[in-house]
């Protein structure tokens, strides 16, 4: 049959199916819409940094937003199996996987001075891991910063940016701020400490399909509060994966981070991300962006800071990138604005607005990267 033909044939039905009662009645209202189709090839997941705390709303709404995976932020040391089996089992019914834990509590004072309390805390990160493989969760973040008392200080001020507030970093101004009490700790003395770690720590970790994901140190710099910094420039990378050739040893790879030390760092971001992935170890990535770098730099939006990041998302799609992407320090718009916590208190903030806007502005990278040719 000739394709004029072919069309005459279909039209002579479709006026024949109207004669006899008209085409076929346009779906219900009330069925839903389907979800969103996968971005193209990308294993990217696209995901949220989450409190094990959240509101069956709170949820909800990320299961509207069509997100699928998480990390969870744990802010108690005592969170064993059974709270987080009932973790991931509550937030599964809404849709969210969790690809990551992070428990800021089981790092402590005794990882870096040893003494006998250490060996009680890798036991209890040791089984915090195995916990981790039990449940089929692969990843745990986690970074070798804030050990002591005064050794963390993300921000020296904030700024305003559209009315919400966003931090600054700047070395001089965090020179003048009185000096931590306490001798300091040379970088070599910091290395083999997390050496001693990662040697007790990784055989339960690939014993347990976990693997372990340290995130750059954030400020990028030599120290702080007496305690030298060693993981924050490509080559004290290296210096860590010859230290422990662990094949679940990799990267929390945070885009802002490694960006806030400019060509400090050895390797520009894009780079440095594919030599992450190239070799195996890139398992989780931070999307963040910034305006300037040390010695002084201020947070921003993802859409419009110093670092093209379509271009950040064209390189993880390029690279095959299959881990955990989630937005960093998500900003606070007005209508998220909280009470402050109790003192001594804290947990993972959940702003919905400036989460939203997050999803929308990586979606939409993810999208565009995507329909490249070859994605």
């Amino acid at each position: 049959m000739e394709r004029r033909d072919f069309i005459k044939a279909n039209l002579a039905a479709l006026g024949g199916a109207w004669l006899a009662g008209g085409l076929p009645a346009a779906a219900p209202a009330s069925e839903p819409v389907p979800g969103r189709r996968p971005p193209g090839k990308a294993a990217i997941k696209l995901g949220m940094r989450v409190s094990h705390e959240l509101s069956d709303a709170q949820l909800e709404f990320l299961r509207q937003l069509e997100l699928g995976w998480c990390r969870l932020d744990v802010h108690v040391p005592n969170f064993g199996y059974e709270e987080l089996a009932r973790t991931q089992e509550r937030y599964a019914r809404h849709g969210l996987k969790i690809q990551a834990v992070n428990n800021n509590q089981l790092r402590g004072p005794s990882l870096l001075q040893g003494g006998p309390e250490r060996a009680a805390q890798l036991e209890v990160l040791a089984t915090g891991i195995k916990d981790l493989g039990r449940l089929g969760i692969p990843a745990c973040d986690t970074s070798w910063i804030g050990l002591l008392p005064g050794s963390q200080v993300f921000d020296t001020s904030y700024a305003d940016l559209n009315g919400i507030r966003t931090r600054i970093y700047d070395t001089a101004e965090y020179a003048q701020r009185p000096p931590v009490a306490g001798r300091r700790w040379s970088a070599d003395e910091v290395r083999a400490a997390l050496k001693y770690c990662l040697d007790r720590i990784m055989p339960v970790a690939e014993a347990s399909g976990v693997r372990v994901a340290l995130h750059p140190d954030d400020p990028p710099i030599p120290e702080q509060g007496g305690v030298a910094r060693i993981l924050h420039t490509f080559e004290q990378y290296q210096q860590l994966f010859a230290l422990c050739p662990s094949p679940n040893l990799g990267v929390n790879f945070c885009v802002g981070t490694w960006a806030e030390a400019g060509a400090a760092t050895g390797l520009p971001v894009a780079d440095a991300i594919r030599w992450f992935a190239a070799h195996g170890r890139l398992i989780n990535v931070h999307f963040r962006n910034i305006r300037g770098t040390l010695p002084r730099f201020q947070e921003t939006f993802i859409d419009n800071g110093d670092q093209d990041l379509q271009a950040v998302m064209d390189t993880l799609v390029d690279v095959g990138f299959d881990g955990l992407l989630v937005p960093d320090h998500v900003p606070v718009f007005t209508l998220d604005a909280a009470p402050p916590l109790p003192a001594g208190t804290y947990r993972t903030p959940f702003p919905s607005a400036g989460i939203a806007y997050s999803v929308a502005c990586m979606r939409t990278m993810l999208r565009n990267s995507s329909r490249h040719p070859g994605a």
